[in-house]
């Protein structure tokens, strides 16, 4: 069978959509910034910070190619012990490329691993996922992106296969609305960047199901296979391998720049994402709220829907639930961390009519 081929209709069992199957509500800010991911160094006295955050949505996808980057501005000077401050992805990869260069490396983090907004990700290939907006990007930006998506691509390759599938390809599909008249949703006022074609070379191909072969049939649906990360197998080997290869991780709260320019370290690498806002001045960053609901496993049904603007991807360590709302701008400014039931109920109920016929067969 091909690569992007679907199973066939009848074999295609239905993802379990209902709140008695619910295991938790989690909610993240994740850090954008206009300008895009901010990789630069800034030195306060003889202290040399290197700033790696504000990944937007993108964080679990370009977190290898940014932390190349980040270990060799950290690795630019006489410097052979660093700190690192954050326990996400962005924390772990960049502490791992440092210690795989022969640095001693220290983690210091209020949050580990599994505590982390970092372990509350969809959990799917997105590099240019909320990664800028159009008028602040840089001259050059599109370039420098592509580098480190190419780059984080390569090193989420070698993972898959690996105890645990921490990255693994699942089949995707793309199930239209009801044709009967539905609003199409309002553009977005954000001019988000979206450069996701520069690198569109990495995926597999997608395709139009024809009707015989298509499980959401009377619905236009499109397939293809698509890089899925399960954040907790994956977070836990990145953390598995710092330590085994001499990390320290140490918990440690940081109330504002003082305390983090106070650790023993001279070179610093700020991996604190949302968190930077406040303890390094960056005024440009904005939170973007989005909220996951979580569903039991179901290993029966390993595949991800996207429909009418939420999509649910059944990981080994759940079926996650998003609804991306109307646009864009859906959770942009949005501070609250407050789960909301009501969304995750309102993103199920969308998703089972992706299983129902459409509006128009039913009153036909």
């Amino acid at each position: 069978m091909p690569l992007t081929a679907a199973p066939p209709a009848h074999r295609l069992p239905p993802l379990a959509l209902d709140m008695a199957h619910l295991m938790k509500i989690t909610v993240c800010l994740r850090p954008f910034r206009p300008a895009g991911p901010r990789l630069e160094v800034e030195r306060f006295g003889d202290k040399t910070v290197v700033h790696n955050y504000g990944h937007g949505g993108a964080g679990w996808s370009l977190g290898w190619g940014c932390a190349e980057e980040a270990a060799a501005l950290a690795r630019s000077g006489e410097a052979d012990e660093f700190a690192v401050i954050g326990a996400g992805v962005i924390g772990l990869t960049s502490a791992l490329r440092l210690i795989e260069s022969g640095a001693k490396v220290t983690i210091y983090a209020e949050e580990f691993p599994a505590e982390t907004r970092s372990a509350r990700a969809t959990g799917v290939w997105s590099p240019s996922s909320r990664i800028a907006l159009a008028h602040n990007a840089p001259q050059g930006f599109a370039e420098r992106w592509e580098s480190w998506a190419r780059a984080s691509h390569a090193a989420h390759l070698r993972m898959v296969g690996l105890l645990g599938d921490p990255v693994e390809f699942l089949p995707q599909y793309e199930v239209a609305s009801d044709d009967d008249g539905e609003m199409p949703f309002p553009p977005a006022t954000h001019d988000f960047l979206h450069i996701n074609r520069r690198v569109r070379d990495l995926n597999p191909p997608w395709r139009r199901l024809a009707d015989q072969e298509n499980p959401f049939a009377p619905r236009s649906t499109a397939t293809g296979q698509g890089m899925v990360f399960n954040v907790a197998s994956y977070a836990d080997r990145l953390a598995r391998l710092f330590m085994l290869r001499g990390g320290r991780m140490i918990r440690r709260a940081f109330p504002d720049r003082s305390a983090a320019l106070a650790l023993p370290e001279r070179v610093i690498v700020n991996c604190m994402g949302y968190g930077a806002k406040a303890i390094w001045g960056d005024g440009t960053m904005v939170p973007v709220r989005g909220q996951i609901g979580w569903l039991v496993p179901q290993p029966d049904a390993r595949y991800s829907l996207y429909h009418g603007g939420v999509n649910a991807v059944s990981r080994r360590d759940g079926v996650v639930i998003q609804y991306y709302g109307p646009n864009e701008d859906f959770g942009y400014g949005d501070t609250s961390e407050i789960p909301e039931p009501a969304e995750t109920e309102q993103a199920l109920a969308i998703l089972r009519r992706a299983y129902a016929p459409p509006t128009s067969s039913r009153n036909g």
